[in-house]
């Protein structure tokens, strides 16, 4: 088996702040989170970024594709939009990074999630969303290596539904519930459509879930989290492959201690190749410092910093 590949990975919002018609812009104009500005300032400095990353050994990105910034309204598509996104993945090849394009990570169109009442719209998975995942497709799938439909569904609905920390900001129950089953739902048929392209797809794994379908799953966890899942895994019909996202939220002990918790993640991922796993790759979030949802700029959790210096956990990151 190939050894596994490390790449980064970053929300839209965190890189190139919130579009302007998010869900999470509205909140930000509530004053309900740090305003978000221009995020690392990716959206003008892709190229450069790319070509970093490159010049240091990284040579996979997962990026978020932003919903609200290709559909600001409900059933206006944003040719311009799309036509800088393409710039933003031809910019990838050209430098040797190959993109994994996510659909669907922290924020949506705030016509979807307040006008249409987000993932407890009875149209939201079956309709909706999938109109969008085709519209991507067809605007995109040429210059991707592969799809992340979405960043962590259960996540998004506890957050958004049942949490109230994410928009639309509900606490309940059953809306957890309803929406946790509309984003399953929504990622499966999201899968269903990709799946018939070239390019492979990779889902959310959860523990319990058979593994009998051609997709890669994915594990999300942080660097000291990673363990657990990847053992239980293991013990679970194998997979067609596994991707692995994980982030280093502990970002206060300093750069040695960072470094030594990301190099104890790149073995945990290649002594899950040797016992069995196909490990196709792992992204680590973010690659340069930005924005952190709640906590604004103050986090320091890229392998660069905002200035695109090196921190010393690159190396790890590079060495895998």
């Amino acid at each position: 088996m190939a050894t596994p590949w490390w790449g980064t990975a970053a929300a839209a919002t965190q890189c190139e702040g919130a579009a302007p018609r998010a869900d999470w812009a509205g909140w930000e104009a509530e004053g309900r989170a740090p305003a978000s500005r221009d995020g690392n300032g990716f959206r003008t400095r892709y190229a450069d970024d790319f070509a970093l990353l490159a010049a240091h050994g990284i040579t996979h990105h997962r990026l978020t594709v932003e919903w609200a910034r290709l559909e600001p309204e409900p059933g206006r598509w944003d040719e311009d939009e799309a036509a800088h996104l393409r710039r933003v993945l031809a910019a990838a090849r050209e430098a040797g990074v190959e993109v994994w394009a996510c659909l669907l990570h922290g924020s949506a169109p705030g016509w979807f999630t307040d006008d249409q009442r987000g993932w407890l719209d009875d149209k939201a998975a079956s309709l909706t969303w999938p109109r969008h995942v085709d519209r991507v497709a067809e605007a995109i799938g040429d210059l991707v290596a592969g799809w992340v439909p979405v960043h962590e569904p259960d996540l998004v609905a506890r957050l958004g539904y049942g949490d109230g920390t994410f928009p639309p900001g509900r606490r309940s129950e059953v809306d957890h519930h309803d929406a946790l089953a509309a984003l399953r739902a929504g990622e499966a048929e999201a899968a269903r459509l990709l799946r018939s392209g070239p390019h492979p797809v990779a889902v959310s794994w959860r523990p319990g879930d058979d593994t009998d379908h051609d997709d890669l799953v994915v594990v999300s966890a942080p660097v000291t989290g990673l363990e657990d899942p990847l053992a239980r895994l293991a013990d679970t019909a194998a997979p067609q492959g596994v991707l692995v996202v994980t982030a280093d939220p502990a970002d206060r002990d300093g750069d040695a201690a960072r470094k030594e918790r990301l190099e104890r993640a790149v073995k945990l991922v290649g002594e899950a190749q040797s016992h069995g796993l196909r490990m196709v790759g792992a992204f680590h979030q973010p690659a340069v410092d930005g924005y952190e949802w709640h906590r604004g700029f103050d986090a320091r959790l890229g392998v660069f910093d905002r200035d695109r210096n090196p921190r010393p956990a690159l190396q790890a990151l590079a060495a895998g």
